[in-house]
């Protein structure tokens, strides 16, 4: 289908939504009073106070009297809510067609001494109102396994399988759908991250227990926060300034002698202003090389992050405003040293990355009846790289920094009623990268590679909600790259609730991603080939869609308890697709554009299910087709993506004594063979990675000030125990440590502690 086309459908799919959802509004008003009582018993208006009914993620906010009045079809007797911060929430039951009015009552958040209230929280759930296939991954799950960064809270994730990019460097990635995670947009609550030359090692600094919850959907989602988005989003949610912990520190160390420390405080400094600040370090000087290929398993590595985050909340000028600042350094030294091996000259590899962050999100409340609302976005990035892979005199070199610039303007408002929403802004994204590359030992002469984008765009989205069965979402962008040109995002969504225990689910549309080849690919620098660098600054904006859908049960079992089922399937087809292409030869890896069949297909099906209180089962199976379309020059070959596991499987079970004092975790992975790139050609039979099985486990011991976990990692150590190709010979042709498909450091132990001082929200 041509362009021209793509315009017509979806601008007219748009505009027959939005003339449908005009004729279809019929809502009920339910109009009130928020009320509190101050510590003298007096009752006094609840300005701005928030509302929202159950199972909707809309809210509005009461006017300066406490008054509010809003809009909703209401079939089925349904929660209304109402809170405010430093007090107890307030629900009330609201009937069909009830038409006197409401009185809310809050009451302060008073803590009672002597008396703790413990719920149960599943670790990952599948949420029901989203409109989006979405795993949330809560703290509870963020704390089921050591989780020293991101990459390794997805352990126990169906949906992400996380894995090292090489045998040297220890940097970990992740896969969604079949495919890199550089497919997939990052936000930490809704500003893009890890992206650019972080979106490798990003996955890497950020720390579990610096995190609220993760919430992973799958297939395309908004055009709010722009065109980036193939295979999904992941939102981050990191923890609140207005969530007050005095002091929370969290310290593991393992038997590779790692340790990692962990601190977070939040505190409310003024009567609208609160700020937290969270620190993280992480050192490993021990020495590991299990396998005696006299290189280290784990590299040395120093980590140092502070991450300070403020908010300031103006009730009488209905202003909220989020302000952080964010520093990291990392510095990882591996390869040979000469505590395993002696030698004249050694391969070492050093990688080092600094990052430097500024962000403000400003919220404006401009007509509450109205759902009208202003939302100001700006964030500057600036990130360094500096790494060599090598020796001195025959080393490879890539190193650069990256300057981003990020705005965006959100409008939303009402059509008529709540049922029918517009969001409609304005974004604004600059990249400028400036980078080298040099392989002296191939005699590779330094090559730039410098990039700049200026990216204005305007988009608009339609969300339509039609009782509590339907919603539907319709977005619109348009963009112009001043290195690409125009590029225009269409994306919709739809979810219909068939009863009230089946949900259906389906979504389409399309992404962008601009390349960093060399970032992307870094564990392709630890190896001898030679790269092909005659286009690198030719190579053209990836583009790809996505088709998903999803179909949700929720059985009963028996009593109240219910077995969630899930299945899926998603399609992600590429029109332009970067092929890093490793099978023409041992010798080079050749970087081009691909317009022919590149695709993946990915079916999963997971099932959770509560026997009994406090005992929680996880299963899901996913199966991946991977194809790319590989060339050289003159015949092209369709054959399945190296090093990308065909299925995984994945076994959770949690168990928590009364009162969560006592928690056991246990985790099992079945992982698929991969295609291993081949040393002979395209048309040489193709080489596998064997099946294998890894498991976790844990035990954690909770106390009101004190938690202690010990757990394994990687119990039957199980190895891959060759991840370097030619290891004797790394300077010589065919030396490779980036063909890597499983565990390489094997059995890991690890204990912790994490303290709570002082009062906590």
């Amino acid at each position: 289908m041509q362009k021209g086309k793509y315009h017509t459908l979806y601008i007219g799919l748009f505009l027959f939504f939005l003339f449908v959802g005009g004729q279809l509004a019929n809502a009920q008003n339910v109009e009130g009073q928020v009320y509190y009582f101050d510590v003298n018993g007096n009752k006094k208006p609840g300005a701005d106070a928030s509302l929202y009914f159950a199972g909707s993620g809309e809210k509005i906010t009461a006017n300066k009297e406490g008054r509010f009045s809003l809009s909703k079809k209401i079939a089925d007797p349904v929660y209304l809510f109402a809170s405010h911060v430093g007090f107890q929430t307030d629900s009330i039951l609201i009937n069909p067609q009830e038409a006197k009015a409401i009185e809310f009552h809050l009451k302060e958040g008073v803590q009672l001494k002597e008396i703790s209230i413990t719920t149960s929280k599943q670790g990952s759930t599948i949420s029901s109102f989203s409109i989006l296939k979405s795993e949330q991954i809560s703290s509870t799950g963020l704390v089921k396994m050591a989780c020293c960064n991101l990459a390794e809270s997805f352990e126990n994730s169906a949906t992400i399988t996380s894995g090292y990019t090489d045998a040297v460097s220890g940097v970990k990635q992740i896969q969604l759908l079949g495919l890199s995670s550089i497919y997939s947009q990052v936000l930490a609550e809704n500003i893009p991250t890890i992206r650019g030359l972080a979106a490798v090692f990003g996955w890497n600094y950020t720390p579990g227990t610096w995190l609220e919850g993760v919430q992973l959907s799958k297939g395309a989602s908004s055009v709010v926060n722009g065109y980036e988005a193939i295979t999904g989003q992941i939102d981050l949610e990191y923890k609140k300034p207005e969530k007050r912990e005095d002091l929370f520190i969290n310290v593991v160390t393992d038997t590779s002698k790692c340790v990692d420390v962990t601190l977070t405080s939040s505190r409310k400094v003024a009567k609208s202003l609160w700020t937290n600040l969270l620190l993280n370090t992480s050192i490993a000087n021990n020495v590991h090389d299990r396998n005696h290929d006299h290189f280290l398993d784990m590299p040395k590595t120093k980590l140092v992050e502070a991450f300070n985050r403020w908010l300031y909340v103006s009730p009488s000028k209905k202003v909220e405003s989020r302000t952080g600042v964010r520093f990291l350094y990392d510095d990882r030294i591996g390869g040979q040293s000469a505590a395993c091996h002696t030698a004249s000259i050694y391969y070492v590899t050093d990688i080092e990355n600094k990052d430097f962050n500024l962000y403000n999100k400003t919220g404006i409340r401009l007509n509450d009846d109205k759902g009208q609302s202003l939302g100001i976005i700006n964030s500057f990035t600036y990130h360094e790289i500096n790494s060599s892979f090598g020796s001195a005199s025959t080393n490879k070199l890539y190193a650069g920094n990256e300057k981003t610039g990020y705005s965006n303007i959100i409008y939303n408002s009402y059509l008529q009623n709540p049922d029918h929403q517009l969001s409609t802004g304005l974004s604004f994204m600059y990249d400028n990268y400036d980078t080298h590359f040099q392989d002296l030992f191939n005699q590779t002469p330094l090559t730039p590679i410098n990039r700049q984008e200026i990216v204005p765009g305007i988009f608009g989205q339609y969300t339509y909600s039609y009782l509590k069965k339907l919603t539907v979402i319709l977005g619109l962008r348009e963009d112009y790259n001043s290195h690409y040109g125009w590029l225009f995002t269409p994306r919709s969504n739809i979810k219909y609730n068939l009863s009230p225990d089946i949900i259906f689910r389906a979504s389409a549309g399309c992404g962008y991603r601009a390349p960093n080849v060399i970032a992307d690919n870094i564990g392709l620098m630890a190896s001898t080939r030679e790269y092909d660098v005659s286009n690198l600054n030719a190579l053209k904006i990836e583009k790809a869609w996505n088709f998903g859908g999803n179909v949700t049960f929720y059985v009963p079992v028996w009593s109240k308890e219910k077995l969630t089922l899930s299945l899926e399937y998603f399609h992600t087809y590429f029109n332009n697709q970067i092929i890093v292409d490793l099978d023409r030869s041992r010798y080079n890896v050749y970087f081009y554009n691909s317009k022919s069949s590149n695709q993946t297909d990915v079916w999963q099906a997971d099932a959770s299910f509560t026997p009994f209180r406090r005992l929680d089962i996880f299963a899901a199976f996913r199966y991946n087709l991977n194809k790319v379309t590989l060339s050289d020059g003159t015949q092209s070959y369709l054959i399945e993506k190296p090093l990308v596991s065909r299925y995984r499987g994945l076994l959770n079970i949690s168990y928590a004594t009364k009162f969560r004092k006592w928690v056991f975790d246990f985790t099992a992975q079945l992982n698929g063979p991969t295609r291993i790139p081949s040393l002979t050609g395209y048309t040489t039979q193709a080489t596998q990675s064997p099946l294998y099985h890894v498991y976790f486990a844990q035990i954690t011991r909770n106390t009101k000030r004190t938690d202690i976990y010990v757990g394994v990692e990687n119990i039957t150590d199980y190895r891959q125990l060759t991840p370097i190709i030619n290891s004797e010979a790394p300077f010589a042709k065919g030396f490779d440590a980036s063909q890597t498909w499983g565990p390489i450091m094997g059995r890991k132990i690890y204990a912790g502690l994490r303290f709570k001082i002082g009062k906590r929200d």
